[in-house]
């Protein structure tokens, strides 16, 4: 059966396409004030899930830090003049009251906790600046504000609230992440010898030349998933340690740099300063 066709006049089409028009406008309006309103729904559920999780652990000052990372949740509260605003405000103002006690007790709390944990705290460290691993770790913590920074050696500084068990169990599973897992020297070393061949061929030098250690670790960075520079400057100076260093007929050499931004300062071997250059040479030095 032949399919029919739709006539319509030139007024009657214009008419319609008009139509169809307000139609999609209306139903554009209506889908992004849906996606809106599914945002804002969604940060208000993390939200409030995550004040909730951390009051019931007794996590107070991390509760705390809930409420000041969600301003913009509170404030779009205040502006609808939903009275749920009311309700967190008294209970941020309850939160730092007791996020203010807490902070008064952590230099007197923190060191047993951290040691009952198996954490050895450097004997150079004073309130409110706390060392791990001869350094490789800092803890910074902010009395007034009631939260601290963990910061490790090239790696990324997280602001947590100065609850002691929280911090405490930061710091642990950092340590373990860094210096608890399995090493193997000669996968590494394959590693860095292939970026290191990579870097030579973009810069178009010969092996045997130095290549920045920080390039080596960007290059790394897009060839191994879930690099973390942190990591490798501990996994470096194992290999370093382990006096594994010859691949393929050549072997690893590192350099020093006096400029702290190009190098990286290895774990166990900070005397010696920042390594800032890496190469891979034969025995003859070429």
């Amino acid at each position: 059966m032949p399919q029919q066709k739709l006539e319509l006049d030139n007024d009657a089409l214009r008419g319609t396409l008009e139509r169809v028009r307000e139609e999609a406008d209306k139903a554009r309006n209506k889908l992004h004030d849906a996606r809106r309103e599914l945002s804002e729904a969604e940060i208000a559920f993390n939200t409030l899930r995550s004040l909730e999780t951390e009051i019931d652990r007794g996590h107070l000052a991390s509760a705390l830090l809930v409420l000041r990372r969600s301003k913009d949740y509170v404030d779009r509260l205040k502006r609808s003049r939903n009275a749920f605003a009311k309700t967190l405000d008294a209970l941020q103002g309850a939160l730092e009251e007791e996020a203010s006690r807490s902070a008064s007790r952590f230099g007197r709390e923190f060191p047993a906790a951290a040691r009952a944990a198996g954490l050895e705290i450097d004997s150079t460290s004073r309130h409110p600046l706390y060392t791990f691993k001869r350094g490789f770790i800092r803890l910074e913590v902010d009395d007034r504000r009631a939260t601290a920074k963990i910061t490790p050696r090239d790696g990324d500084t997280i602001e947590v609230g100065l609850d002691v068990e929280v911090i405490v169990e930061r710091l642990r599973k950092d340590v373990d992440r860094l210096f608890n897992q399995p090493f193997n020297a000669k996968a590494l070393l394959r590693s860095v010898y292939t970026a290191y061949k990579a870097a030579l061929r973009s810069e178009k030098k010969r092996e045997g030349d130095e290549v920045p250690l920080r390039r080596l670790t960007n290059r790394l960075s897009k060839n191994l998933n879930n690099f973390a520079a942190d990591e490798f400057n501990v996994q470096l100076s194992q290999l370093v340690a382990s006096g594994e260093l010859e691949i393929d007929g050549r072997r690893l050499h590192l350099n020093h740099s006096r400029n702290a931004r190009q190098g990286m300062l290895l774990y166990g071997m900070e005397d010696g300063g920042y390594v800032g250059f890496i190469s891979f040479k034969a025995e003859d030095g070429s």
